[in-house]
């Protein structure tokens, strides 16, 4: 089974020998959950996942050289960001060298991604195939949700709140409702930006917009339903396009139809039955919420706190941990200065999207919201990929908003 994966390895080498970056980059993108899901497998030290973010800088170290064409607001942006993920590694060396140089690929790849994307999307046409290459990533854990759901199959036995979650092939939930939240923003997009005249396309983006509704529902994950809620109030509020609007109702109308009806509301109930019990006062502990996380962050606080010496609290040790919150692993890891530098860019990113004209300024909106309630419950600095998808986009809609203005 190896084979699957360093086959679509190979055919990327291939295409950006042959193609160019653009092409390589549509590969990558449209093939990224096929070889996440061979995460068990190795070559080696190495995983597949591990493999590939080596593998990323290599093929596409060309666009930072001409990184000095952004403006110096962007360059900033993304330095300050480089320095939050990075800060501590050098003592990393020390206790864990493979783990410090894993980390290192996984700092310079989100680097990486604030100008991937940015420089190589330079026409709405290039456009439209990036957006249709991030729809044909969510098509497998489309697939693979809706066949453990009609089959029975579990792939992968995982539970939240007595709920089984069908997170396919993947090690969590995590990938599958990324993958599905990415393909809903893809298809926002370009329902906004280009008519679609083919039956078939029309007909492609409805199914595929259902099914990755349906298969972030079948994670039951309580983020994924933060984000979904933060992006329809985001539409209303932020949007002139009726379409986007429309487009919220007709998710939300899938999502009670392919659950048929009182299903969602018992499930739905069922996975904020923690959150719901404190509320009332049934539950006591409010570390029992968002799934235990509390019990989780407490334990790293107080190792922080009493274990760490003076230094490390300041310069950090370098050590990823599954502390489920990305201000505190980066604290942990990178120290106060790199918390400090992660809430600078924060600040500095934001700002920047809300001097963004208006037809973009929603879907920025978006993609920030999503990185932002990620950070309360996941670490997404560690996901080389999600930096790349995520910041890269952004930086698109920013200094190339006029690829998002819709041409009659």
């Amino acid at each position: 089974m190896i084979i699957i994966p360093l086959l679509i390895l190979l055919t990327i080498v291939i295409v950006r020998l042959q193609k160019g970056v653009f092409a390589a980059l549509i590969v990558f993108v449209a093939t990224k959950s096929i070889v996440d899901a061979f995460w068990e497998f190795k070559l080696g030290p190495l995983s597949m996942l591990s493999l590939q973010g080596v593998l990323v800088p290599v093929l596409f170290f060309d666009v930072l050289k001409k990184k000095k064409l952004f403006p110096k607001s962007w360059l900033r942006i993304a330095s300050i960001y480089f320095l939050a993920m990075s800060f501590g590694l050098v003592w990393g060396f020390v206790e864990k060298p493979i783990g410090a140089i894993e980390n290192v690929f996984l700092s310079f790849n989100a680097y990486l991604g604030f100008f991937l994307i940015p420089m190589v999307v330079s026409d709405q046409s290039k456009l439209k195939k990036l957006l249709l290459a991030i729809m044909v990533c969510g098509i497998f854990p489309i697939l693979v949700s809706v066949y453990q759901f009609q089959t029975g199959v579990i792939f992968q036995q995982r539970e939240t709140v007595g709920l089984i979650r069908y997170v396919g092939f993947y090690h969590d939930a995590f990938p599958v409702r990324f993958y599905g939240l990415m393909t809903l923003m893809a298809v926002l997009i370009h329902t906004t930006l280009f008519k679609k005249n083919s039956l078939f396309l029309k007909l492609f983006m409805v199914l595929i917009s259902m099914g990755a509704f349906f298969s972030i529902y079948l994670v039951f994950s309580k983020a994924a339903v933060g984000i979904i809620g933060l992006w329809i109030v985001l539409m209303l509020l932020f949007s002139k396009s009726k379409i986007n609007q429309g487009f919220s109702l007709v998710l939300g109308m899938s999502v009670i139809f392919l659950v048929f009806g009182d299903v969602f509301y018992d499930n739905l109930e069922q996975l904020f039955s923690k959150e719901i019990g404190y509320d009332s006062g049934e539950v006591k502990d409010a570390r029992y919420t968002l799934a235990g996380r509390g019990y989780i962050w407490e334990g790293a606080w107080e190792f922080w706190t009493t274990r760490q010496t003076v230094f490390f609290q300041w310069m950090g040790d370098g050590l990823m941990r599954p502390v489920h919150n990305e201000f505190l692993r980066v604290l942990l890891a990178n120290g106060i200065i790199g918390l400090i530098l992660l809430v600078t860019f924060a600040v500095a990113m934001l700002k920047r999207i809300f001097k963004a004209p208006r037809h973009v300024l929603v879907f920025a909106l978006m993609f920030f919201g999503m990185y932002f309630i990620d950070c309360i419950g996941l670490v997404p600095g560690v996901y080389y990929y999600y930096n790349i998808l995520v910041w890269g986009i952004i930086g698109l809609l920013l200094l190339k908003n006029d690829l998002f203005i819709k041409k009659n």
